[in-house]
C-alpha cells in the first residue's frame, strides 16, 4: 500500500472491501480490493490464481494492475489486495436504478451492446479455463454511454470459504448467484445464470418495482416456468423484441444441464446481432465494402484516413487498408508528431478485430514504424507508456503464440518500447515473461524467436520484482540450451549474455543449474573473447553467479577443458586494456574471487596482484576502477 494514497474508503462489498487510491508515481487513479485472509497459506494461494488475472487483456473486462499481500498492524490481519482500473461512469446497477427511478424502458440497443461486449468477454474468460463467480449489475462498469467492462472476477480459494459465503448471502449477492454456486460448486454455467439475471433486470425497469424483480429472481429457483409469465409481459408492455426475451429461459434453467454455454448463446441469432452491434468478431459476420471505397484513401490526408477508420470501424478490410495507408506517415520524419491522432485508432481497429492476424499483422507493422520514428527523433511521448498499447500487444502475442510471422513482429514492438521505464513496468505487471519463457521453450530453432525472447527477458528481469523471479529461474536452462546450440554466432550469444546476466544478478539460477551455467559462460569468453559487449555481459554474469555460489567459483578455476577464468580474464585485458567498462568488470570479478579466502592462494599464484597494480597506475583516475583493484588487494593482502 506504501505505493498508493488513498483518497476514498468505500467500506465493505458483498466480498471485500474496497478504496479508491491514486498511484503516487503515475498519479493514477485505482481501486483496491483487500480480502482478509485466514492465513498466510490461504494469501499465497489467491496470490497464485490471481497471476492468471493479469493475464487477461481484453476491451471489455476490467484491467488488473497488480496484486500484493499486505499485513495490516491495526487489527492484526493479512489482507489479499486486487489493484484494478478505476471507471468514474459508473456501473449497470446505478443505470438499472436510474431507469427505474423514471420507470423508463433500458433501449433495446443499448442492451444488445451490452450483452454482446459482455458474451464475448465471457467467452474469453472461459476459453482461458477462468470463471467469474461473481457477476452482477455492480460489477459491470462502464468505461462510456456505449462501452461496457466487467470486473471483480471472484478467485476459487476465496470463493470456496462457508464464512465468506454466509456473509455474501446476508448482503444480497444470492439474487443473481445460480442455484448450483449456492452450494459452492461453481461452472461456466453459473456465469450464464448470472448474466439472466441481469439481463432481466435490465429489461424490467419500466414494467416491475426493485421488490417485484427480487421476488422473481427468488421464484425462477424453484420455479423456471414463471418466466412464462414474464416474457410476455416485457414483450407487450415494455415492448421488447421477441428474440431479446427468448434468451431469458436459456439463460434462466435451474438444472445447470439444461442451461446454455456462452459458447452456446454465441449460436443463437439474437446474440450474434448483438455481437455484431458490438464489433465483436464472434458475430462472424463480414462487413462488405461498397465497390470504390477503399479508393477514397488513395492520397487522403490523414484526418480522412482517420474518419474513414471510424466510419468503417466493422470492415476487416477497411481497417487493414486504412492502416496500410498511415503507415506511409509513420515513416515520414515527421510523422512521429501525429501519434495522439493515429494511436488510439489504430489499437481500436487492432482491439476490435483481435481475432484477425492479418489486422493485427499490418497494425504491429505500423506501430515498429511510428516507435522507430518517434525514439530516432527522440520523442517521449506519453502514449508509447499507455497500458492500452502495452495490453493490446500482450492479448495479440497470447492469442497467436503459434503464428510464426505475427509473434516476433510484436516482440519487437514490445522490445522498442520496453526502452521506457514505464512501458516495462506495465509490461511486467502483464505477466508476460512467463509468455516469453514459454515461447523460448519451444522457438530455440528460430534464431529470430531466440534474440527476441532474449531481448524481453533482459528488460522485464531488469525492470520486475520478485513475482518475476520464478519466470527468470524457468529461463535459465533454455537460456543455455540457447547458448550452447548457438556459440559460434556471435551476435546471438551477446544478447543471450545480457537475459542470462539479469538471472544471476537476480539470484534466480538453481543451484542443480550453477554447474552448466558457470561452464556455459566460460565457454563463450573464449569463444568470443574481442567483442567488447558479449565479454562485458559474461564478465558481469561471472561475477554475479560466483557472488552467491562457491561451487561456481571452483568449476570455472578448474574446468574440464579449456582455459581456468584466470587465465582467460587475463587474455582479455589484454584485448580489451584501453575499455574502462570491460577492465572495471575485470576487478569486479576478482574482487568477488578474493571473497572466498581459500581462493586467494590460488589468484596470488596467477599474479593477479601485478595485473590490479598496472589497472590502478593506468585508471588512477577513475574512481570506480581504482576503489575495486585497492580494495581486491587489501583482501589479497598485499
Amino acid at each position: 500500500m506504501d505505493s498508493y494514497r488513498t483518497l476514498e474508503e468505500w467500506g465493505p462489498g458483498s466480498f471485500g472491501d474496497f478504496c479508491l487510491v491514486e498511484d503516487l508515481k503515475e498519479n493514477t487513479k485505482y481501486v483496491i480490493k483487500k480480502v482478509e485472509c485466514m492465513d498466510e497459506r490461504e494469501a499465497n494461494l489467491a496470490a497464485k490464481e490471481a497471476a492468471a488475472l493479469l493475464r487477461l487483456q481484453h476491451p471489455n473486462i476490467c484491467a488488473y494492475k497488480e496484486f500484493f499481500i499486505t499485513w495490516d498492524n491495526k487489527i492484526s490481519s493479512l489482507f489479499f489486495c486486487l489493484v484494478t482500473d478505476f471507471y468514474p461512469y459508473g456501473d449497470v446497477a446505478a443505470l438499472v436504478s436510474r431507469n427505474r427511478q423514471r420507470v423508463q424502458n433500458t433501449e433495446e440497443k443499448l442492451i444488445q451492446i451490452l450483452l454482446g461486449q459482455t458474451i464475448d468477454a465471457l467467452v474469453y474468460i472461459h476459453k482461458h479455463n477462468l470463471t467469474h463467480r461473481n457477476l452482477k449489475s455492480s460489477n459491470i462498469f462502464l468505461k462510456d454511454e456505449t462501452s461496457f467492462l466487467i470486473g471483480d472476477l471472484l478467485l476459487e480459494t476465496l470463493a470456496a470459504d462457508e464464512m465468506r459465503m454466509k456473509k455474501r448471502l446476508d448482503d444480497g449477492w444470492w439474487l443473481w448467484t445460480a442455484p448450483e454456486a449456492l452450494r459452492l460448486t461453481y461452472s461456466e454455467k453459473s456465469d450464464v445464470w448470472s448474466l439472466g439475471c441481469i439481463l432481466l433486470e435490465l429489461m424490467t425497469c419500466s414494467v416491475y418495482t426493485g421488490e417485484m424483480v427480487v421476488s422473481i429472481l427468488n421464484e425462477i429457483r424453484v420455479n423456471p416456468r414463471c418466466l412464462e409469465k414474464v416474457v410476455p409481459a416485457l414483450q407487450s408492455m415494455a415492448d421488447y423484441s421477441s428474440d431479446l426475451c427468448q434468451l431469458l429461459p436459456l439463460m434462466l434453467q435451474m438444472e445447470p444441464e439444461k442451461r446454455c454455454t456462452v459458447n452456446e448463446l454465441v449460436e443463437v441469432a439474437c446474440v450474434k446481432q448483438c455481437l455484431a452491434l458490438a464489433a465483436s468478431p464472434l458475430s462472424a459476420l463480414k462487413h462488405p465494402l461498397l465497390p470504390g471505397t477503399i479508393h477514397q484513401l488513395a492520397e487522403a490526408p490523414i484526418d480522412q484516413i482517420l474518419e474513414f477508420m471510424q466510419r468503417h470501424s466493422d470492415s476487416e478490410d477497411a481497417q487493414i487498408a486504412a492502416i496500410r495507408q498511415l503507415s506511409a506517415y509513420a515513416r515520414h520524419p515527421d510523422g512521429w508528431q501525429h501519434i495522439e491522432e493515429i494511436l488510439p485508432l489504430v489499437l481500436q481497429a487492432m482491439q476490435l478485430h483481435c481475432s484477425s492476424s492479418d489486422v493485427l499483422l499490418d497494425g504491429c507493422k505500423f506501430l515498429q514504424d511510428l516507435v522507430t520514428n518517434a525514439l530516432e527523433h527522440g520523442s517521449d511521448s506519453e502514449s508509447f507508456t499507455s497500458r492500452d498499447l502495452v495490453l493490446t500487444l500482450v492479448a495479440a502475442a497470447r492469442s497467436f503464440a503459434d503464428n510464426r510471422s505475427l509473434l516476433p513482429l510484436i516482440c519487437q514492438v514490445l522490445i522498442l518500447l520496453s526502452t521506457n521505464e514505464a512501458a516495462t513496468e506495465i509490461l511486467g505487471q502483464t505477466g508476460f515473461l512467463e509468455d516469453v519463457v514459454k515461447v523460448m521453450g519451444g522457438s530455440l530453432q528460430s534464431r529470430e524467436m531466440c534474440v527476441c525472447c532474449c531481448r524481453l527477458l533482459w528488460s522485464i528481469g531488469a525492470a520486475g520484482g520478485s513475482s518475476q523471479s520464478v519466470w527468470l529461474e524457468l529461463a535459465v536452462p533454455r537460456m543455455v540450451t540457447l547458448l550452447s546450440g548457438y556459440m559460434e554466432d556471435a551476435a546471438v550469444v551477446e544478447v543471450a549474455l545480457g537475459a542470462l546476466w539479469i538471472t544471476c544478478l537476480k539470484g534466480c539460477v538453481a543451484e542443480k543449474e550453477t554447474e552448466r551455467v558457470s561452464q556455459v559462460l566460460l565457454e563463450t569468453l573464449q569463444t568470443h573473447p574481442t567483442r567488447p559487449a558479449l565479454v562485458k555481459n559474461g564478465l558481469l554474469a561471472l561475477a554475479s553467479i560466483i557472488r552467491t555460489s562457491e561451487l561456481a567459483l571452483y568449476r570455472i578455476l578448474l574446468p574440464g577443458t579449456g582455459k581456468s577464468v584466470i587465465s582467460l580474464v587475463k587474455e582479455i585485458y589484454q584485448l580489451h586494456s584501453d575499455d574502462p567498462e570491460i577492465v572495471e568488470n575485470i576487478c569486479l570479478l576478482f574482487y568477488d574471487m578474493a571473497q572466498y579466502g581459500d581462493i586467494r592462494a590460488e589468484l596470488l599464484s596467477q599474479h593477479v596482484e601485478s595485473l590490479l597494480r598496472e589497472i590502478n597506475v593506468k585508471y588512477e583516475s577513475t574512481e570506480e576502477i581504482v576503489s575495486l583493484a585497492q580494495s581486491t588487494l587489501s583482501s589479497l593482502e598485499i
